[in-house]
């Protein structure tokens, strides 16, 4: 391991624990050994956004970017944050420009056998899942989602993440999901229901008013939006 590379691990382990300033710390030294490095800018574009930094965030993917075009962790988080500032359609083109850029001949993939896989791990994250062994279970639909990028096994996971509470990390999974499938309204109604959970209401109406103008006879969207309308009522 060269010294780049050690100093993104200390990195990464820092950030297990939420310590951004010491991981921000060691990513500038690893700049300083290689500032041609796109995951050290990757990293401190996600401390940046963390930390309510856009401007900056957005620099720092933006050179990840420029360094390794199809790095597809930094194009995704680009497009979370360009989601999240209202840029929907800047989120959008750099999502796509990414996709574009991913050669297959660099690794040449089974397709039916990493889906059969994927299936496999599915099964098991199930079974975990009825036994309340959560934490396996996400591990094992993790697993799956690695070899087979279902956005349905996205919202699994993220619907995981609120049975264990956490409500931020299933928010991440589904802003990922919402960028990378625009089009998958499922998406769209399990992120209003987790803005739902956790009181933000505005935020949640506007999910499933998202997911209605792109399907005007959702059953889910109707319901849901009804349910807001009546929270409201009843509130006031």
């Amino acid at each position: 391991m060269d010294q780049y590379q050690y100093y993104i691990q200390l990195a990464k382990d820092r950030l297990k624990v939420k310590s951004f300033q010491e991981a921000k710390d060691y990513l500038l030294k690893a700049i300083q050994q290689n500032n041609l490095g796109a995951e050290s800018y990757y990293l401190l574009g996600n401390i940046y956004h963390e930390k309510g930094k856009f401007t900056q965030a957005i620099e720092a993917y933006k050179k990840a970017l420029s360094l390794k075009p199809n790095y597809t962790d930094a194009a995704i988080s680009l497009s979370v944050l360009y989601n999240d500032l209202g840029k929907y359609e800047e989120g959008r083109l750099i999502f796509n420009r990414a996709k574009k850029q991913v050669h297959s001949v660099d690794r040449v993939e089974d397709s039916y056998i990493n889906e059969n896989l994927a299936q496999k791990h599915i099964e098991l994250g199930q079974m975990y899942e009825s036994y309340g062994r959560h934490e396996e279970a996400l591990q094992e639909f993790e697993k799956a989602l690695s070899l087979h990028e279902k956005p349905e096994i996205a919202i699994h996971i993220a619907k995981l993440y609120e049975k264990q509470g956490a409500l931020s990390e299933a928010l991440k999974v589904l802003k990922t999901t919402k960028a990378s499938h625009p089009d998958f309204i499922p998406a769209y109604i399990q992120l209003g229901l987790t803005y739902y959970a956790q009181g933000k209401m505005i935020e949640a109406t506007h999910e499933w008013e998202a997911a209605l103008d792109m399907d005007p006879v959702n059953k889910q969207a109707i319901m849901y939006l009804d349910m807001a309308q009546h929270a409201q009522v009843t509130t006031v």
